[in-house]
């Protein structure tokens, strides 16, 4: 804490995966969950680090974590209206398992302590000019705003840019590719820790569908041209993006997409209009802009406008720790963000309709 740095990092898949990979199938998983949890791993690591138990530990995550963590149930995140049972917009504190957990504010019932967090970190809240954040994981979070006000929302992006549930993907591990270009007829994988590619991540399928839309092997509508498959390296073990992989994209891209320009409408602003743009989460910080604004992921900006940023929530968190009346700032930042629901916004349909096709901005 004295010398402001990371002393050390541990990183597990969660063990709610066995109830599902989305938050729909957790909270129906209902008390079942609770069993999943999270101290034993915490308190091993801070026994391996010297940590007294009895120091506070800051957490953050999406709203149904954070009920599962603060033991409440999630069952009413689930079903409509949508009600969180933790209060929204402030301070959250809970005793479990022997750990004092303390989190950031709730935003809403689909925008967790995690968005508060990467907006502390971004810093947006306290500039004058329109910033924009995008977080393009499965939960994909988008917000839009100033130290004014500030808008926020939540969709449903999928893990396509994760990678992980594509046919031939995976996580940024060794031997998946993570960047591609086409040239002189053929694509030119890059592949994490160098040698043969044996699966791609995120940024990886980002690069593959823009290059192939730029050079005609894929339709702005989505449909691979003169074959079954998108074959991205052609080694021992051939990595391809199949028809359905390229739908699953256009998905997660049509999500994210729509979900900004829904924002940007309800604010009354161009996208012209923003004048910095972070991006964050695994995929976020290694991807593409060139990409991102071939197939209208993102809109067209100036290449000086944007920040990504590997894990925003966690840096947020870290700032937290370090500075705890930052919760007290985080609190009145949060006063002024209203959550903007697309389920039910008039936009949002026709917005994800159009922006399912692979092209740039209009």
């Amino acid at each position: 804490m004295s010398q402001r740095r990371v002393v050390a990092r541990d990183e597990a898949l969660n063990p709610q995966m066995v109830f599902g990979s989305d938050v729909i199938n957790r909270i129906a998983a209902g008390k079942k969950i609770h069993r999943a949890r999270l101290e034993p791993e915490l308190l091993r690591f801070m026994d391996e680090q010297g940590i007294p138990s009895g120091r506070p530990v800051v957490a953050v995550g999406n709203t149904v974590m954070a009920h599962f963590l603060m033991g409440r149930s999630a069952a009413s995140l689930g079903e409509f209206p949508y009600k969180s049972l933790l209060p929204l917009r402030r301070r959250l504190s809970h005793r479990r398992g022997g750990i004092q957990f303390e989190m950031l504010p709730l935003l809403g019932p689909f925008v967790g302590s995690d968005c508060t967090a990467a907006i502390l970190a971004s810093g947006m809240y306290r500039s004058p000019r329109l910033s924009l954040l995008v977080d393009a994981g499965t939960n994909g979070e988008v917000v839009l705003g100033n130290r004014e006000r500030m808008l926020v929302t939540s969709t449903a992006a999928g893990p396509a840019f994760e990678g992980a549930t594509l046919e031939c993907g995976s996580l940024a591990q060794t031997g998946a590719i993570r960047a591609v270009r086409h040239d002189r007829y053929r694509f030119r994988p890059s592949v994490v820790g160098g040698g043969e590619a044996k699966s791609i991540c995120g940024s990886g399928v980002l690069d593959a569908v823009a290059e192939a839309v730029r050079v005609g092997k894929v339709e702005a509508s989505g449909r691979i041209v003169e074959s079954a498959r998108l074959n991205v390296s052609t080694g021992q073990r051939p990595v391809f993006l199949s028809q359905s992989d390229i739908r699953d994209v256009q998905l997660a891209k049509g999500a994210i997409a729509a979900a900004i320009q829904v924002l940007l409408a309800e604010w009354g602003a161009s996208a012209e209009e923003v004048e910095r743009v972070h991006v964050t989460g695994r995929f976020g910080a290694s991807m593409s802009p060139k990409s991102a604004e071939r197939i209208g992921l993102l809109p067209p900006m100036q290449r000086n406008r944007m920040r990504r940023h590997g894990n925003l929530a966690l840096l947020g968190a870290a700032k937290a720790t370090l500075e705890p009346l930052l919760f007290e700032e985080a609190e009145r930042f949060a006063s002024n963000c209203r959550e903007v629901m697309l389920s039910s916004h008039p936009q949002f349909e026709q917005a994800f309709i159009d922006s399912m096709r692979l092209e740039p901005w209009n």
